[in-house]
């Protein structure tokens, strides 16, 4: 499946805008990016672990309204990391 990550996150993965990793939870996903790339941890997940309110998963084109990191993924599955961004 391929992880792609929105303008603002490619800086915490090296400037790699899609990584291929095998298919699993959105969890298990989540959890091999940020261990090739440790900077982005703090970035996805808030205190408690869980992915912060500021960013939104797209899974296959489809915006997901409440992601839940239990989600089975599929080989051929593309999920998207957008991040919201505010200011003025």
């Amino acid at each position: 499946m391929k992880l792609h990550f929105s303008g603002t996150l490619q800086r915490f993965v090296d400037f790699d805008p899609v990584l291929t990793l095998p298919a699993g939870t959105l969890a298990e996903t989540l959890r091999r990016a940020e261990e090739r790339y440790p900077r982005l941890r703090p970035v996805l997940r808030d205190n408690g672990g869980r992915l912060r309110r500021t960013h939104r998963v797209v899974l296959n084109g489809e915006l997901l309204a409440s992601p839940d990191e239990d989600l089975m993924l599929r080989d051929g599955d593309t999920v998207e990391i957008l991040t919201a961004i505010a200011g003025g």
